[in-house]
């Protein structure tokens, strides 16, 4: 299949392939360094424009920006892979691939940590996620799916107090910063 993806550049390190099912995936390797983030999130925003989902773009940027961050900054090798797979009507599976084996750690992060928040916010924004061990490295994945899906029960029964994607980032931040405070106050003791 040719590579016809919107913004192809005639890379080779960027293919579009076919999945089992005949839905489409785009794939591209990319330096671990931290310039491949934002280019990780152009990648992200120009596919699921080219594939008519724009609802996803701002979730699926956050999120594709978190994972890659975590392959820049963790991973052993050179080079990650980025794997946007479109399931369904309407929604995408993420993947970042890379040669470290370690999985990633869901830390609590304290009110003054700079870090540690990013996979509390690829919980809060995809529908699932998980890790898959390889035999040389891990698979990191986050499903994104627009809010509004007709098969979810929750959707028919009205819309969500947290609709937006912003609404959901500043609920996650907020919630995080509330129990940094408690384990603070907590640790504090009586006084």
């Amino acid at each position: 299949m040719p590579d016809t993806f919107p913004g192809h550049d005639g890379d080779p390190s960027r293919r579009v392939l076919v999945a089992e099912d005949g839905s489409p995936v785009v794939s591209v390797c990319l330096p671990r360094e931290a310039a491949s983030v934002p280019e990780a999130r152009r990648l992200v925003r120009r596919t699921l424009t080219g594939w008519d989902l724009p609802d996803l773009v701002d979730t699926a940027e956050l999120i594709v920006s978190e994972l890659a961050s975590n392959a820049v900054r963790h991973a052993r090798h050179g080079t990650f892979r980025l794997t946007v797979r479109r399931r369904g009507a309407g929604s995408v599976r993420l993947e970042v691939i890379d040669k470290c084996q370690s999985p990633p750690v869901r830390k609590t992060a304290g009110a003054e940590d700079d870090n540690g928040r990013g996979l509390a916010l690829v919980e809060a924004l995809s529908e699932r996620w998980g890790t898959e061990p390889l035999a040389w490295g891990k698979r990191v994945w986050a499903d994104v799916a627009p809010d509004d899906d007709p098969s979810d029960p929750a959707a028919a029964a009205g819309p969500h107090p947290f609709a937006t994607t912003t609404v959901q980032i500043i609920y996650v931040l907020t919630v995080v910063a509330l129990v940094a405070w408690l384990g603070v106050l907590i640790a504090e003791g009586p006084r």
